[in-house]
């Protein structure tokens, strides 16, 4: 292959990226944009380099998607499977993006789309572009790529290390998408979901409701059994050990079967349960002893083990725990069913996976020698087999749901408890014969409340993370926002749709070119550009509606301050320039700021009759019913009724927004 040849079949980026830290052309995301230019490539080197990916990286076949396309041009179909391949790693690399990027603009071998991203997945995600670009590059000119596949997979994992800590945090934002509440990442694994009077915020599962005293004493099992205790919540006897020899007296003294715990640590890790001997307990210690310092024993109670989740003293979630285990066909040995245990595709070993693999390990070999049995063993059919001692998910257990069948009893034992440490939303983890039958009939014992339970997503039943965001934020979490765009007449349509909103009694942000105001208030002197007055306002309890002004290209640069808003103000169509000039902008850049904003409009579009606005031009842009254009004064008028009917709509909406794709 000649020089030309190979130059004419590179994908690469054609202009420099632009990153923006707000939302633009619709999306719920910040964006990356890019600018590419590349040689198609036919259907059959897509496939064949899907192939190549698979084989790299299997996982990532669960995640893809095909592309839907009626195109027949091969440059558009080569950039719509790289979009939706950078998308399934995206999900691969268990980021909670759950949007493709699109095509902006295409023009024979050159190309404008644009990506969703997280804060923190900026970079990754552009060395992943790239390495994709380069892909593309070495298999359009039939050149060996096994190096850029190992730098594929290894942007994989450089993707995945950004991805939240969180566990919850994925089906926290894919459960607002679908309810049509907004959200943003604030910093350290922290969102605001809502805005303004709306907007609430939550780390993983705790909510700003959570209190630190609550989580500090329900992280510590100690003082948390001892709260428990006293407030009279049934919970087995339980003592420190500073030493093996310490462990081994207090076990002598609550009688065996005893558990060994470590007090401050979560989701299992260190803790064995029904310790049988002196030697299962010594071995036990030393290793929680890897992970805490602060050891439990605790006596042991006989009894299944039920993770109840609590949310502002209702119970939403009942699963049972049933420990890692195989279940008897009468054919395989107790060996080979534990592979097939861990064959299954829902296992895996990332802190996101649903269920978590098993080792084959002495605990394993205890517990066999206990039921009598050995790794040779053929369970009859039906006979479950336990190779742990702990039934958390995070060991190889699996929750099986009986919300329905939760005695009343249990439900309000559950409730007290969660009370007892003051939290908000806990994880209550009870230990009971039968969660059928009440407490009260069969004893029970509160082993442990999570302040930051993992609420998992795994059993049949309902979803939890609608439900808590639902009863955590009023309405759909919006506040009704005007945008009014155009040149320096629209600042003096912000300011008087202001006032008309306060004279409602409405506390309303408003960000003109003077200055960010708060009812009334002024907050911020000077020319703030609007991404900056927006987040200001956006994150303050005390506004309930928006007005912003854009008389420049900065959102260019900075993008939307929200990904949706409901009122567009149309004043003028040539704004002003961003470099103080006092010149107006050209066309090319109008069109441009008005392609970036339009698709994030839901609601209304209005336009002054002075500027004679071609409206008809920005249709394809937005959903929004358009309105006749009309003098100023009625202009004003219909934006304030407008905005009136948005925030009731806003605050009294219950109905779920149609899934995101």
């Amino acid at each position: 292959m000649n020089d030309s040849a190979t130059q004419h079949n590179t994908w690469s980026l054609a202009e420099k990226t632009v990153v923006l830290n707000g939302y633009a052309y619709g999306s719920h995301y910040p964006v990356i944009i890019a600018s590419v230019t590349g040689h198609a490539l036919e259907e059959e080197q897509l496939a064949a380099l899907t192939q190549l990916l698979y084989r790299a990286v299997p996982v990532l076949e669960r995640s893809v998607e095909a592309p839907v396309t009626t195109s027949d041009n091969d440059f558009r179909r080569s950039l719509e499977w790289l979009l939706n391949t950078i998308h399934a790693v995206q999900r691969t690399a268990n980021l909670p993006v759950y949007e493709h990027g699109r095509i902006l603009s295409i023009e024979q071998d050159h190309a404008r789309f644009f990506l969703p991203t997280g804060i923190g997945n900026v970079k990754p995600l552009l060395d992943m572009l790239r390495v994709m670009l380069e892909l593309m590059g070495h298999h359009a000119q039939g050149k060996d790529a096994q190096k850029q596949l190992k730098k594929f997979v290894q942007a994989i994992i450089y993707l995945q290390k950004t991805s939240p800590k969180g566990g919850n945090i994925p089906f926290f934002i894919q459960a607002a998408l679908k309810a049509g509440i907004p959200f943003q990442e604030l910093l350290s694994q922290t969102f605001q979901y809502g805005e303004g009077k709306q907007g609430r915020w939550m780390r993983s599962s705790l909510t700003e409701e959570t209190t630190m005293i609550a989580t500090t004493f329900s992280r510590n099992k100690l003082i948390g059994s001892m709260l428990l205790r006293r407030a009279g919540i049934p919970v087995p006897d339980n003592k420190i050990a500073i030493n093996a020899e310490k462990a081994a007296r207090i076990a002598e003294n609550l009688g065996y079967p005893v558990v060994v715990k470590p007090i401050d640590r979560d989701g299992g890790i260190g803790v064995a349960a029904d310790l049988q001997n002196h030697e299962e307990l010594i071995t036990a210690f030393k290793n929680a002893q890897k992970y805490s310092k602060n050891i439990l024993v605790e006596k042991h109670f006989e009894g299944k083990d039920y993770r109840v989740t609590v949310f502002q003293n209702e119970v939403l979630s009942a699963v049972e725990r049933v420990p890692g285990g195989v279940t008897g066909d009468g054919k395989h040995t107790v060996r080979e069913l534990f592979d097939q245990l861990n064959a299954d595709p829902l296992r895996g070993e990332g802190k996101h996976a649903p269920l978590k693999k098993m080792m084959w390990n002495n605990e394993a070999l205890i517990l066999l020698k206990h039921a009598g049995l050995n790794e040779s063993s053929i369970p009859a059919p039906g006979e479950f087999v336990r190779l742990r001692r702990t039934a958390n998910v995070a060991s190889g257990g699996v929750p099986v749901a009986v919300f329905d069948t939760m005695h009343p009893d249990n439900k309000h034992l559950a409730i007290r408890a969660a009370q007892a440490l003051r939290l908000d939303l806990a994880g209550v983890d009870i230990l009971i014969p039968d969660i059928a039958t009440s407490w009260r009939e069969s004893g029970a014992a509160i082993c442990e409340v999570n302040g930051q339970p993992n609420l998992g997503r795994i059993t049949e039943e309902k979803d939890l993370f609608t439900p808590i965001l639902r009863k955590l934020i009023p309405g759909d979490g919006r506040i009704p926002i005007a945008v009014v765009f155009g040149d320096p007449s629209s600042d003096a349509l912000a300011v008087e749709l202001e006032k008309r909103l306060l004279k409602q009694g409405i506390g309303v942000g408003c960000h003109n070119a003077e200055c960010v105001r708060i009812n009334g208030e002024v907050v911020m002197d000077g020319n703030v550009n609007p991404w900056t007055a927006g987040q200001m306002l956006l994150l303050n309890q005390n506004v309930e509606a928006i007005v912003l002004n854009i008389s420049d290209e900065s959102i260019l640069s900075t993008g939307l301050p929200f990904a949706r808003f409901d009122l567009f103000l149309l004043a003028g169509e040539h704004i002003t320039a961003s470099d103080n000039t006092g010149n107006p902008a050209s066309d090319n850049i109008t069109q441009d700021l008005l392609e970036l904003i339009l698709p994030a409009c839901d609601g209304t579009l209005l336009s002054t009759e002075s500027n004679k606005p071609n409206t008809d031009g920005y249709k394809h842009l937005t959903s929004a019913a358009r309105e006749k254009a009309a003098t100023t004064s009625e202009v004003i008028e219909t934006a304030t009724a407008a905005m009136l009917a948005f925030r009731e709509k806003h605050f009294l909406s219950e109905k779920s927004a149609p899934a995101v794709p």
